[in-house]
């Protein structure tokens, strides 16, 4: 595999702008694995450019005795054989100190052995699935909310809404299992039995799906799933009668939810890790610069905005000059403040205390709800 141009942090003038930084000025590199090419380079892209976008604000604000930040990308193809390699590329100078990616479970789970021996902090931008955090390596650090985790979320908003008998569907594919669980675990916890129906992904009988949920007579069906797989399940459960609430995982977070399913949608509540900016007011000013230079936010954008956000705080807090000691600064280094949210990460890697938002389809948008419950970071 071939790997890429170096990128710096310093947007499309970066090249003659490292060239003016003097040789006796400190700088912080640290590593990008992900998608620049092939079918998934523009979800690849949109994390490089959050990346630059934070590291070059922060240069641009840093004092005179901090680092300068510095980044090289490596382009994984998001495929778990491209990764190996370019994980192997990413930790093989020692100037290298923490590594941002991937963009999928299976790229992540293939290279997390290569990070935990190279001693490289390795923090997860993007990957929700619950087997990143759970196979005891201390060097990984996840920023969105696992999917047990946003279940639990979800059952918790579902019941304390009034539902009384919500019912689950869920696909056989790789997403939604842990979902799933989550919800069913937290509502057991709030004395609530929640029945599930799972279906094929492959060759999935919607019509069949729907027979099997509407058998449970639910108030309230969540689907623990992608948009792009169970959206027709909306449209058959609606056909057949069903009159009651959706709720969703962060799968149906989608454009194509609201422009492919507005009608059997509307009413439909969604649950992510994206917050609504405009009630957090510490990142509207991160938020304003990024959409000054690149365009609206997204979430992948975000993701990388705010990790190099979490480098610069654990660097700028401890003073962290190795992996070894940027592991533990991101360990153990209290709160951190970025544009996606305060983190605390606990022994396994996720955040301490797990929040998602909810978010309404109405009138063809989502439109803020609420958070799954109160923080500091927002203001509802």
């Amino acid at each position: 595999m071939i790997r890429t141009e170096f990128l710096t942090a310093f947007g499309a003038a970066g090249a003659a702008q490292v060239a003016q930084i003097s040789p006796y000025t400190p700088t912080l590199r640290f590593a990008v694995v992900c998608p620049t090419s092939g079918p998934d380079a523009r979800i690849g892209r949109q994390l490089i450019d959050g990346v630059r976008a934070a590291a070059d604000e922060l240069n641009r604000e840093r004092t005179s005795l901090e680092r300068v930040l510095i980044f090289d990308a490596y382009d994984d193809h998001n495929t778990p054989a491209d990764a190996t390699v370019q994980a192997s590329f990413a930790t093989g100078s020692a100037d290298t100190l923490v590594v941002i990616g991937h963009l999928s479970a299976g790229a992540t789970l293939v290279t997390e052995p290569s990070y935990a021996n190279a001693q490289v902090p390795l923090i997860v931008p993007t990957v929700t699935d619950d087997r990143i955090t759970a196979r005891g390596y201390r060097n990984v650090f996840r920023l969105p909310t696992k999917d047990s985790d946003e279940g639990s979320l979800i059952a918790a908003y579902v019941i304390s809404t009034g539902s009384k008998a919500p019912h689950l569907a869920l696909q056989d594919g790789d997403y939604g299992a842990d979902v799933a669980g989550g919800f069913v675990r937290r509502a057991g916890a709030l004395h609530v039995e929640a029945s599930a129906t799972q279906f094929s992904v492959d060759k999935p009988d919607f019509a069949k799906a729907a027979d099997a949920v509407l058998s449970h007579t639910p108030d309230c069906v969540v689907l623990a799933g992608n948009v792009a797989d169970m959206g027709p399940l909306l449209r058959a459960l609606r056909t057949k009668g069903f009159s009651g609430r959706f709720v969703a995982s962060q799968g149906f977070f989608d454009a194509q939810t609201v422009k492919e399913f507005a009608k059997d949608a509307e009413g439909l509540v969604v649950s992510t890790s994206v917050p609504y900016y405009p009630l957090a007011p510490t990142a509207l000013r991160d938020v304003q610069f990024y959409e000054a230079q690149y365009g609206p936010l997204t979430p992948v954008a975000a993701y990388g905005y705010a990790a190099v956000q979490l480098i610069r705080n654990a660097a700028r807090r401890t003073g962290a000059a190795n992996r070894l000691a940027m592991i533990r600064a991101l360990a153990s280094g209290g709160v951190y403040d970025t544009v996606t949210g305060s983190y605390t990460f606990g022994p396994s890697g996720d955040v301490l205390d797990p929040n998602c938002y909810f978010y309404r389809v109405k009138d063809g948008k989502f439109t803020y709800e609420r958070q799954g419950h109160p923080s500091g970071f927002m203001l509802k």
